[in-house]
């Protein structure tokens, strides 16, 4: 029996990743076990995410997933190369994956093994190649394109597809999990899905295989309208999705607007300088800009450059939010733990804690009173995480329920 990992936002779960685990199970046969290493209440690009870590491991477990773990705050709320390096990190150390799947739209070529291959490595003939590129003026992404062009130049290679892979997030993460079993010497297996549909950023709905997007921003342009959004989502989501309205507020950055200009304007130059993604000039950018800003996404578009894309600016604003500064990250390079967030397995769930090399945690408050004071301190900072985006969406304030006091769903 095979057991495989997707690495996984769900934001919210849509029937293009439906479409995935059943093709998952289409492959592999009925018995594989699919576990979900799921962001949590924040995503890779930098955003709050649309519902909160329990209900999109319920959209995970109704639509098939056996096991659903927690990919903490501080370390998928990072660059691709990050994010991808420490899923893979957790995924090779929990000791029972065979497979990590992945969707891409280079289904058809190879492209993403030959591109993660070369840098891995980044051998001289690469740089040479890179810095050639680079010394004519072009941007560092065309540079890379025009680079790996002439290193993977054979005689069943197309342009085309190269810069399609390079420009699809999709691949580009695909590349990134790729590179890191590469240089983590990992014996995990990868496969790819072909991603159908409209592609990952694409903001408008498309059929009834819609981006997360597309599904996002029509349901925040018009809450009262999810109707809009019923024939891209699995009916389980939808319900999901109905039942935790009434609750909680959908997250977006608008929600978010005042604790994010407070966190910024709360903290002196020398403050900000100590976050990730801080140099030239950025510090005074934001500090300049705040005040003139009704809101966060107008601040984004306000402080996005050349030198600054928009992705860039929304993960160190979730960094400030958040409080994980340098010192953060010097002092936790690694996820510590693995907390299992729902499960419809148990044997799989044994399986688990006998093999893996990092601690399963099914009781966080359990788990906690039994750590020392370094590991303790990377849940309180998930902890706290958590309790910012519950207080700031939760509709009654007196429903509020600490992480010790959930449970995982088993």
């Amino acid at each position: 029996m095979k057991t495989v990992a997707i690495i996984s936002e769900y934001n919210p779960f849509h029937n293009g990743h439906l479409h995935q685990i059943k093709m998952i199970r289409k492959l592999f046969g009925e018995t594989v076990s699919i576990i979900n290493l799921l962001s949590s209440n924040y995503v890779q690009r930098g955003e709050p995410a649309l519902t909160d870590k329990y209900s999109r491991a319920d959209m995970a477990i109704c639509n098939g997933s056996d096991m659903v773990l927690e990919y903490p705050s501080l370390f998928c709320c990072q660059s691709a190369e990050a994010y991808a390096d420490n899923a893979v990190y957790i995924l090779n150390n929990i000791g029972i994956i065979d497979y990590i799947i992945y969707g891409s739209k280079s289904f058809h070529n190879d492209n993403i093994k030959r591109i993660s291959k070369i840098l891995s490595n980044e051998t001289s003939e690469y740089k040479e190649a890179l810095k050639k590129e680079l010394s004519k003026g072009i941007s560092f992404p065309k540079a890379r394109e025009n680079a790996l062009c002439k290193l993977i130049n054979t005689p069943d290679f197309l342009y085309d597809n190269l810069s399609v892979t390079l420009k699809s997030s999709n691949d580009i993460l695909a590349i990134e999990y790729e590179k890191a079993i590469i240089r983590q010497k990992s014996v995990l297996c990868t496969l790819p899905i072909e991603r159908i549909g409209s592609d990952y950023n694409d903001p408008c709905l498309n059929g009834c295989y819609s981006s997360a997007t597309a599904i996002r921003t029509t349901i925040l342009s018009d809450l009262n309208n999810l109707q809009a959004v019923k024939g891209n989502i699995p009916y389980s989501t939808f319900n999901i999705l109905q039942e935790y309205s009434k609750n909680k507020f959908y997250g977006s950055f608008d929600l978010f607007s005042d604790i994010i200009s407070y966190s910024i304007i709360s903290k002196c130059i020398k403050e900000i300088r100590n976050f990730p993604l801080i140099n030239e000039g950025l510090e005074n950018l934001l500090k300049k800009n705040v005040p003139l800003c009704n809101s966060v996404n107008e601040l984004i578009q306000r402080c996005t450059t050349k030198r600054y894309p928009s992705t860039r600016i929304q993960r160190l604003l979730m960094h400030m939010l958040l409080g994980a500064d340098n010192d953060i990250y010097f002092k936790f390079k690694r996820p510590m733990y693995v907390r299992v967030l729902a499960s419809r397995d148990k044997s799989l769930l044994s399986h688990l804690s006998i093999n893996s090399k990092l601690p399963i945690v099914t009781s966080l408050k359990k788990y906690y009173d039994s750590s020392n004071f370094e590991i303790k301190s990377l849940i309180d900072f998930e902890n706290k995480a958590c309790d910012i985006y519950n207080m700031i969406c939760l509709k009654d304030k007196s429903s509020y329920l600490s992480e010790f006091s959930v449970k995982a769903q088993i």
